[in-house]
């Protein structure tokens, strides 16, 4: 499965391109898909709509990227 975030393959921001699709491993898509259909069900109980794989990708982004760090070690991790 290849994430999508826009139809364009990169934005110019000057000399950066920013990528615009990414693509997942098999780990990476069924871990996506089993949060999906997690977060699903319980969107479905409540009388909400559920969301796509590619909308929770998103999510991540939007919501997540303020908490990635460098670590300690050098890694870039995401504090729990």
């Amino acid at each position: 499965m290849q994430v999508l975030l826009e139809t364009c393959p990169h934005v110019d921001y000057g000399d950066l391109k920013m990528v615009q699709s990414v693509r997942l491993n098999d780990q990476e898509q069924e871990a996506l898909r089993k949060k999906a259909v997690e977060l699903n069900k319980i969107l479905i109980q409540k009388g909400q709509q559920p969301i796509r794989d590619s909308e929770l990708v998103h999510i991540l982004i939007e919501q997540g990227i303020e908490f990635i760090e460098v670590g300690a070690s050098g890694n870039v991790i995401i504090p729990k």
